[in-house]
């Protein structure tokens, strides 16, 4: 099966060359890493996991390219990603676990053998609807593309209601992946959205204090009684379960921004930020 991209011409170009020129222009951008990253395979093992957004890429691609810089710094050979549900299609827990994924750069092949391993966790289901019109990992795929052509990657939408569900699911994949130093899972998603910039600010960082020190309740807590407009808390959480059971205990904010410093509207912005987990 080949999955055909719903997002290229909006969320970024449809044309090979305007796309690559736009993700350079991203890692390039004054509120990006300044540079594009020099790619290092094998990997060097110490990178286990991402936070990402996954906006259009003239708000958020310059954000995004600071975790995509470290990536390609750290060097890898598939990822998994994590990514929200938007369409409310398909299943709680979907996976695509063979076939690939096509952008403008040529088709991405979906890593079967590690598909199957995901399918062997119980909440896990083989599901295509729930990616068919879903943005959040199509948008990734270029720039892993671009920092490495040959790379893979399984992706896994998420949008199951129960917290405990998905801690379950994020312990259960630290545990199947925990040693595999080819792999960096991938979560997606945007912060607060459409508050003034101040106001945006101020709810993200009470997310970000909860992402920071692994605090799944926490962050689960502040989303749905602050609340929190976070589209993508459950990849995240998520994440976290499988950093503390793969004993990853260190996290560094790479970069926070708002669209309004990307889009220069800050009446009504959506927050951003990219994170990196490291193994000790």
């Amino acid at each position: 099966m080949i999955r055909i991209p719903v997002a290229a011409g909006t969320f970024y170009p449809s044309r090979p060359e305007s796309l690559r020129n736009l993700i350079l222009q991203c890692f390039q951008h004054p509120l990006g890493p300044g540079k594009v990253p020099e790619f290092h395979s094998p990997s060097r093992g110490k990178l286990f996991g991402l936070i990402v957004p996954h906006a259009g890429y003239i708000y958020s691609g310059p954000i995004a390219a600071h975790s995509y810089f470290l990536l390609g710094e750290n060097g890898f050979r598939w990822t998994l990603l994590l990514g929200p549900n938007h369409t409310g299609l398909g299943k709680d827990f979907s996976l695509m676990s063979s076939g690939s994924w096509r952008t403008p750069f040529g088709e991405m092949k979906i890593e079967e053998e590690k598909g199957s391993l995901l399918k062997g966790i119980p909440s896990i289901e083989e599901d295509s609807l729930a990616h068919m019109r879903e943005h959040s990992l199509e948008v990734q795929l270029p720039f892993l593309q671009y920092i490495y052509p040959e790379a893979t990657m399984v992706p896994l939408s998420i949008s199951s209601p129960y917290l405990e569900e998905i801690k379950k699911v994020g312990k259960e994949i630290g545990e199947l992946f925990r040693d595999d130093r080819e792999m960096v899972i991938i979560a997606s998603t945007d912060l607060s959205h459409y508050h003034h910039h101040s106001l945006a600010v101020k709810l993200d960082n009470m997310a970000l204090e909860a992402i920071i020190n692994f605090d799944s309740d926490l962050l689960w807590e502040r989303v749905h009684n602050v609340p929190i407009s976070m589209c993508g808390y459950a990849p995240v959480i998520a994440l976290l379960e499988a950093c503390k059971s793969a004993s990853v205990k260190e996290c560094k904010l790479l970069k926070y921004a708002t669209s309004g410093e990307t889009g220069g509207d800050f009446s009504q912005v959506v927050g951003y930020a990219a994170l990196a987990f490291f193994k000790s």
